[in-house]
């Protein structure tokens, strides 16, 4: 059985993140931490998609760096 390992780490844009606080004060649940996690995992799909590798099984583990950073890990057994 083979591993694998991705881990990306996605940062917010401070000029979107304006945005998102204003449409999240009159409720429009827009998050720019979701968003960042989205992106993070959509990056590691891609990668996944670009090495042509199948998983038998995954999980992602996420964790906030800071105010304004997430660090995505995906690991997982190749099929």
């Amino acid at each position: 059985m083979k591993n694998i390992i991705i881990t990306r780490v996605v940062s917010k844009n401070f000029i979107l993140d304006i945005v998102v606080k204003i449409q999240n004060f009159f409720g429009a649940n827009l998050s720019s931490y979701e968003d960042m996690i989205k992106k993070g995992t959509e990056q590691i799909q891609e990668e996944l998609k670009k090495q042509g590798k199948e998983l038998k099984w995954y999980r992602y583990e996420i964790t906030q760096l800071t105010n304004g950073a997430v660090a995505i890990m995906l690991y997982g057994d190749l099929k």
